[in-house]
């Protein structure tokens, strides 16, 4: 597990050991949501986004999390679809 240094509240990046990642406010997949949901930081010298409380990947969650969005979608759209019917 990795350490968290005394001048930065996240942990190391796990590729390159740089100390002090950014924190990620905005994405993509999560807009505002989702990065906080999860801790998003990203490296500024290997541009590595991780969890900045564990280290760990996040690419899992992201495929869940716009997974549960585009279902959530297509249920939307299946409801309205046979509700004109």
């Amino acid at each position: 597990m990795y350490q968290v240094p005394q001048s930065s509240p996240y942990v190391p990046c796990p590729r390159c050991q740089n100390p002090l990642p950014n924190k990620v406010t905005m994405s993509w997949w999560g807009g505002i949501v989702g990065p906080k949901m999860v801790n998003l930081v990203k490296c500024p010298q290997c541009k590595l986004q991780y969890n900045g409380k564990t280290g760990a990947s996040v690419s899992q969650f992201i495929t869940i999390y716009v997974g549960a969005w585009v279902l959530l979608f297509l249920i939307v759209v299946a409801v309205l679809f046979f509700a004109q019917g």
